[in-house]
């Protein structure tokens, strides 16, 4: 694995961004994209398991997430203004250095939860730069976005934006645990494995509070990817959906199958839907991942015997 920085659109920070290539000439490139309070580095097991079946995989912290909190950045906050679209300008930095890098190789979009979101506005805005997409513990329409819009902006006015807002967590996240029987930690929605809670538990840059402005960017990401004009939008290319059934932020499935006939219902041939029974939010953290890795690699080994062409 190598690390490497760019300069972010937010202009607050540099951009720590990784690559893990495998041996000999890979099949195509993979580039992750993380979720909300993490980092990229928490994705050194799938990545490594992605370069063991010929994948070569990119990565970067978002601005305020990781090894990007430097000069001005802080965690949890993007911009004052227009962070969505900075942190999306972030990831297609990186596309085009792997284009740069990887000339004709074809390119997979990979998000997970907020990183999801990312994606799917990639997806949608920049419908012709990604051969396939795989949208992990993603989410379905939330009728209450509009309110959390509103209420973000107002929250904004009081913090300035910059401070994490613990009101607007709780409004968010308060609920999370609530399907679980004696949950051990307010993080055991995330994952059946306790090995991997602890582990985010105790890793300073994992579990912090967003700032108001960032959950004002997230709500109005939300707001742009929710329904069919925003599946429209996409490309007819190869989708992998991965979600576990005891996931909040898919409404335990209910969601991420809106999402999915959303596509279909706009013309979407090329999807696939791995639903896992008792998997909470990470699947790629779950007790079974080797098995959701399995799938993964079924669907990329599927679009390779496709012998689908690259964008160019």
């Amino acid at each position: 694995m190598e690390t490497f920085f760019y300069p972010s659109a937010t202009g607050l920070c540099d951009i720590a961004a990784y690559r893990w290539l495998p041996d000999g000439e890979p099949k195509a490139a993979i580039q992750i994209v993380h979720g909300m309070a993490e980092h990229a580095m928490r994705y050194c097991e799938i990545a490594e398991y992605l370069n063991s079946i010929g994948y070569a995989v990119y990565a970067n912290d978002h601005a305020g997430h990781g090894a990007s909190v430097n000069g001005n950045g802080k965690k949890g906050f993007f911009a004052f203004e227009n962070g969505w679209d900075l942190i999306i300008d972030d990831v297609m930095v990186l596309h085009k250095i792997i284009r740069r890098e990887h000339p004709g190789l074809p390119n997979v979009l990979y998000g997970h939860s907020m990183g999801s979101f990312i994606a799917r506005a990639c997806a949608s805005r920049f419908p012709m730069e990604f051969d396939a997409f795989v949208f992990s513990g993603t989410a379905g329409k939330n009728p209450a976005v509009g309110i959390a819009r509103l209420l973000a902006r107002l929250r904004i006015g009081k913090t300035k934006g910059d401070v994490p807002d613990k009101k607007l967590d709780s409004l968010a996240f308060g609920s999370y645990n609530k399907g679980i029987e004696c949950a051990r930690t307010r993080f055991d929605w995330l994952t059946r494995d306790k090995e991997v809670v602890d582990e985010y538990i105790r890793d300073d840059m994992c579990g912090f509070t967003f700032t108001s402005a960032a959950f004002r960017d997230l709500f109005d990401g939300l707001k742009e990817i929710s329904g069919r004009k925003w599946a429209a939008k996409v490309e007819n290319v190869p989708i992998c959906m991965i979600a576990g059934k005891a996931d909040p932020v898919g409404a335990y499935g209910k969601g991420v199958m809106e999402v999915c006939e959303n596509l279909r219902k706009t013309g979407h041939t090329k999807v696939v839907l791995q639903l896992y029974g008792d998997g909470r939010h990470e699947m790629h953290n779950e007790l079974n991942r080797k098995d959701v890795y399995r799938g993964i690699a079924a669907f990329l080994r599927g679009m390779d015997d496709n012998k689908m062409p690259p964008k160019q």
